[in-house]
């Protein structure tokens, strides 16, 4: 059940998963995903996910894209992210992906980001229209795919994820599909929770 507030009270950006969740999660869940995965298999869920991303999207009056909805809290989001909009969860979407690609890139070339990366740092600011937004997202799409490092999955070197902890270029690679995933299944509980009650 979904349902709208002015002001809900949430966590603040960066609680974090409940600590069982994130045990789950960060030992079991993700771990199975990454064995069914190959580099290919990965790019191919993240396109998948982003052209059912952009079908919600297109699917919603341009005046629905900025109606922010709480939605019930489901396994891999933070309560802070429970009271988005389509805008700003695609807005997350950018943000994540511009980063997420600048990390698999520097691994796959040998290189350790410098910065540590926060789950606060990704949040949506609201400063974009909804057509940057979606232009944005549509970009990051079509931005060709990154080749496949020439070594072995678990070989090269890692940079720190805030749940996962130290993970390589591959791993990272296959949250940028499963990242969209989590937030297409928001984005469908955002459309549930607008729809006016009959």
């Amino acid at each position: 059940m979904t349902t709208q507030e002015a002001h809900p009270k949430l966590q603040a950006p960066g609680g974090g998963l409940p600590w069982w969740e994130l045990l789950v999660v960060r030992h079991i869940i993700f771990p199975r995903t990454v064995r069914r995965l190959t580099w290919e298999a990965a790019d191919t869920l993240f396109q998948d996910e982003g052209k059912r991303v952009l079908a919600i999207w297109d699917a919603l009056p341009a005046d629905r894209l900025g109606e922010r909805i709480l939605i019930r809290r489901f396994g891999g989001i933070e309560d802070s992210s429970r009271f988005w909009s389509v805008a700003m969860t695609v807005e997350h979407l950018n943000i994540v992906g511009r980063s997420l690609r600048r990390v698999i890139t520097a691994l796959r070339n040998g290189q350790v980001p410098d910065i540590v990366a926060r789950v606060e740092d990704v949040k949506p600011k609201g400063e974009q229209t909804p057509d940057e937004v979606r232009a944005e997202f549509f970009h990051l799409l079509a931005d060709a795919a990154i080749p496949e490092p020439p070594i072995a999955c678990g070989v090269g070197p890692r940079y720190a994820h805030p749940w996962f902890g130290p993970i390589d270029a591959f791993r990272w690679h296959c949250l940028l599909g499963v990242h969209q995933q989590i937030h297409r299944k928001q984005l469908e509980g955002i459309i549930v929770g607008s729809k006016p009650k009959s």
